[in-house]
């Protein structure tokens, strides 16, 4: 699979810890690794949204 550079290091920091958008981040900026299933995107009861990486990005990071 190729990633861009962006997504790629997305997914990089998301495999040490999960991260929280703020308020003003642009989610179509990771929407293609949402919809790949290579993230999670869990929406918080602050109307944030909480970024994990998958199981499926794992694999794609290490391949």
């Amino acid at each position: 699979m190729d990633l861009t550079e962006i997504e790629r290091a997305f997914m990089k920091q998301l495999a040490s810890e999960p991260w929280i958008s703020t308020p003003l981040f642009d989610h179509e900026l990771v929407a293609r690794l949402v919809e790949l299933g290579l993230i999670d995107a869990i929406p918080q009861t602050s109307g944030e949204i909480e970024y994990q990486i998958t199981a499926e990005g794992r694999a794609a990071l290490s391949g």
